[in-house]
């Protein structure tokens, strides 16, 4: 075990041998500082009210070196233990803040009534170190503090920024303590002063848990002692909670996981390890008795002792450590905060890190007593060996799922990045891990729904890491956390989800991939978080039942619900993999037909109860890709509404129905939206009544139609409606197209050339990854067969699904495996890229695992000879269709 010996007989022979390994301390020598630490502390606490700032700042910081000098003697020399000499640094400290804060309040003419100062961590507990900073709050009670003519609030500011400034500035005298306010609650968004009643109201809403272990060392050290304790007693009940559910447990547990993430002994055969947060470090000993305080305090009042050793020697006495265990630990902990003293005192740096050069850690070994480094080495080691081993044994069986999956750390509490959770977090792939860092510490203090219960906060914590190790496996780490954050950010309600995503492992690493590779999945997502649970039940979503009492506007939030969850579903198994990618077109086409039917018939009884019965019959077909069959996600509806009967009595009735069918499918809810419209397509388009007669539907197709209104034509289908009326709509179509083609005298041909050419210059391709419009792509596939349709004469050849129509086309064989094979992979791929991003995608900023996605769509073995087959594929494509549209060479 280390241990640590004076290097002299007396504090007078101390600094003679001293002065070689400290710097710091002979520059102090040969400023000519005498005197002993106690006249320092009795010069500062003795500056009388109304003493001019300057003069204040002069003594306060002669007295810190004076303190500094005097009591290294002592420490050096063992006339102090290690204790003793913490607490006379902090009595200093105390003493100085007590002194700045009457300084400040005199200089504006106010008396010490109702503003005082509560000490945290270390200083709180009378453990301060040689270079310590000092962690405060600085309070007043709106009751009782004046505040002059500025009033509490911002007088209260002004005193704060002023007693920090006379802490910290640094004058030729140096500075007296670096000064952190960032432990008062919520530090980024309230003023250094901090109310009682804000503090008090924040702690019992929003407080965390490593906030109640802060506060375990609370001690008023300035100011208005009398208030301050008052307010202690306020805030007892959140510190030492009488009773600690499980969660609450539990987030403790994975709080102690936080502080130090770990497997083995990793980093404890380094030689120069940081002695207070690295393994085996001071934090682990603080941590192994505040952990216990915060479980068992609540109902045992012995255990609140605010000092390391004081817990440890209460925690024994009530039988919950072993004696053997706590002497260990208290004897590392003695060495260990010598240790850190002697680090300090040779630099007056506030550094906890033993130091790596061989010649520097032998200077410490010095200052320790030690004449052999290699002795102090193995002792070092040796001592954080055994703290470790304790600190392991705390909740053992938390840890071994930790063991199991070894992250490194994982610090999310507190207001300082750690390092160690920084390079966890660059090592999972995150490229700004302070910024990642600092909006989990913001979701730690409540700042968004989700984290506003303290369950919330505890779910949470116990989350993260295999959340970020989910995000890590992903290999898209920054775009999952992104999009995590974004649906994080929009629960409305946190607990329900998060339990289910923790209760569920492997959901959660669904929820991150998905997430991370279908942004267009994750706004989804982000909108509906109720949508997890359609992936946990694993069951198909039940049809809905509209009936015909419901109202129109609750048949469109049912249908709504029903639609929301099965297009989710839908798009989560191709994404998946769960369903084949060149069949997701006929998933998502049959659920675009059923939901038109259903709010067709929604929109004929709200238009039947408003304006009486249909006059007629009606239908409503499908054109374009939904004529096809052939939807990817996201995708609109062409439609057009065709009824029988007579128009004078009946377009007035079948514009309103189609109005309020247009209104059901697009018009958004509190249940979501379905789906955009687009009836252009209709005869004479926009121009045109939005629902059309029979007599005029016909005789536009046969007299008024041009070519490219034929060519759409070849895709009509019957989604709903009267069957009778949709198979005569279809003979007019048909009947139509091959009329049409019997006197064609090479019109159509010209046509369907200046269309493509046109195309090409009006919407020229974006990449070998642009699907649709690009050379090759699926335009020139379809205008191919369109063609061949129209000029066949042949009503039994007019299909509306191109991979059937190519089937039958009066092409080559060999064109056809050509043309069939193209269209196959660029549909394929395009449910993948319409699902994941909603639009055309560029390779180079394209994620790792979509690439995968899209492998797998394929059936490629890599992305390189996935571009290699497409480029091929739609190379093949356009020579096609030079040939057949006659392009020629230059057209495009």
């Amino acid at each position: 075990m280390l241990t640590i010996k004076p290097i002299a007989e007396t504090p007078e022979r101390v600094l003679g041998e001293a002065l070689d390994a400290a710097p710091y301390l002979r520059r102090l020598k040969e400023r000519g500082i005498s005197g002993s630490w106690q006249e320092a502390l009795a010069d500062v606490k003795a500056i009388p009210e109304g003493t001019p700032e300057d003069e204040a700042m002069q003594i306060m910081r002669r007295a810190k070196a004076q303190t500094h000098l005097s009591l290294a003697s002592e420490d050096l020399s063992g006339a102090l233990g290690v204790m003793d000499v913490t607490r006379a640094l902090t009595e200093f400290a105390g003493a100085s803040v007590d002194a700045a804060l009457r300084t400040a309040l005199s200089k504006r003419g106010l008396k010490n009534q109702g503003m005082f100062a509560v000490a945290l961590g270390k200083m709180g507990a009378y453990e301060l170190n040689y270079s310590s900073d000092i962690d405060i709050v600085v309070m007043y009670d709106p009751e009782v503090f004046d505040g002059g003519d500025k009033g509490p609030a911002e007088t209260a500011q002004r005193v704060a920024r002023d007693l920090v400034r006379l802490m910290e500035e640094v004058t030729g005298d140096g500075y007296v303590f670096r000064t952190d306010l960032r432990l008062r609650p919520d530090p980024s968004s309230t003023p250094l002063a901090v109310s009682t009643r804000m503090a008090d109201v924040y702690y019992e809403s929003v407080g965390q848990n490593w906030e109640r272990m802060v506060w375990i060392k609370a001690r008023v050290a300035a100011g208005d002692l009398a208030c301050g304790a008052k307010f202690l007693k306020v805030i007892e009940p959140f510190v030492w909670r009488r009773n600690l559910d499980y969660w609450a447990i539990g987030d403790i547990q994975a709080i102690k996981r936080m502080i130090n993430s770990k497997a083995g002994s990793a980093g404890l055969e380094n030689v120069a390890p940081d002695v207070k947060l690295g393994p085996g470090g001071i934090r682990e000993i603080e941590f192994f008795a505040q952990t216990q305080q915060l479980i068992l305090g609540g109902r045992q009042p012995q255990l609140r002792d605010n000092t390391t050793l004081g817990a440890l020697k209460a925690l024994t006495e009530a039988g919950v450590v072993q004696p053997d265990t706590a002497e260990n630990l208290e004897t590392a902990y003695l060495a260990l905060r010598n240790l850190e003293h002697r680090v300090q005192m040779r630099r007056d740096e506030q550094t906890h890190t033993v130091p790596a050069d061989e010649g520097d850690r032998a200077d410490v070994a010095r200052l320790c007593g030690y004449e052999d480094l290699a002795s102090f080495d193995r002792d070092l080691l040796e001592t954080r060996r055994m703290v470790q081993a304790a600190y392991d044994d705390l909740f053992a069986h938390e840890d071994r799922a930790l063991h199991d999956n070894p992250l490194g750390n994982l610090v999310f509490t507190g207001v300082d990045d750690d390092p160690g959770t920084i390079d966890t977090l660059a090592g999972l792939g995150f490229s700004d891990p302070s910024a990642a860092i600092n909006t989990i510490r913001n979701w730690h203090r409540g700042r968004v729904p989700a984290t506003r219960t303290p369950r919330g906060r505890e779910l949470l914590t116990a989350l993260l890491p295999g959340m970020l190790m989910a995000m890590g496996k992903v290999g898209e780490t920054d775009e999952a956390f992104r999009w995590f954050s974004r649906f994080f950010e929009g629960l409305t309600s946190g607990v329900q989800t998060l339990a289910m995503l923790l209760a569920e492992p492997e959901l959660l690493d669904d929820l991150v991939a998905t997430l991370a590779l279908a942004p267009r999945l994750a706004e989804i997502l982000s909108r509906r978080p109720d949508l997890l649970e359609a992936l946990v039940s694993r069951q198909e979503p039940m049809r809905p039942i509209i009936t015909d009492d419901m109202s129109f506007d609750t048949a469109l939030d049912v249908w709504r619900r029903y639609h929301r969850e099965r297009s989710f579903l839908t798009g989560h198994r191709l994404l998946h993999g769960l369903i084949d990618a060149q069949d997701a077109a006929g998933y998502w086409s049959e659920l675009a037909d059923e939901t038109i039917r259903e709010m067709a018939a929604a929109a004929e009884r709200e238009t039947a109860g408003r304006y009486g019965p249909p006059p007629g019959r009606w239908g409503i077909f499908a054109m374009g890709k939904l004529g096809g069959r052939e939807l990817t996600a996201g995708s609109d509806l062409d439609i057009i509404v065709i009824y029988d009967a007579d128009p004078l009595e009946a377009q007035t009735w079948y514009t309103r129905f189609t109005q309020r069918l247009i209104t059901a499918l697009t018009a958004p809810t509190a249940e979501g939206e379905l789906y955009e419209v687009d009836m252009r397509l209709r005869p004479s388009g926009r121009a045109g009544p939005v629902a059309v007669s029979l007599p005029a539907f016909e005789r536009y197709q046969n007299q008024d139609a041009w070519t490219w209104e034929h060519m759409a034509l070849t895709r009509l289908r019957p989604v709903a409606g009267d069957a009778g009326l949709s198979q005569s709509i279809m003979d007019i179509a048909h009947e139509a197209i091959v009329s049409r083609a019997k006197t064609d005298d090479g019109k159509i041909s010209a046509d369907i050339t200046e269309m493509r050419q046109r195309l090409y210059r009006e919407k020229p391709g974006k990449g070998l990854w642009d699907l649709k419009t690009a050379e090759g792509a699926l335009i020139d596939a379809e205008f191919i067969v369109q063609q061949d349709m129209l000029l066949a004469g042949d009503p039994d050849v007019i299909i509306p699904n191109i991979r059937d129509a190519i089937a039958q086309a009066s092409l080559a064989p060999a064109d056809r495996q050509k043309l069939g094979e193209g269209v196959k992979l660029m549909q394929s791929l395009q449910q993948v890229q319409r699902l994941a991003l909603g639009s055309d995608i560029q390779a180079d900023n394209l994620p790792e695992g979509l690439k995968d996605r899209l492998c797998r769509a394929a059936g490629a073995e890599n992305f390189a000879k996935l571009e290699e087959e497409l480029s091929s594929m739609k190379s093949g494509v356009h020579a096609l269709a030079v040939e057949k549209l006659h392009l020629g060479a230059t057209d495009s």
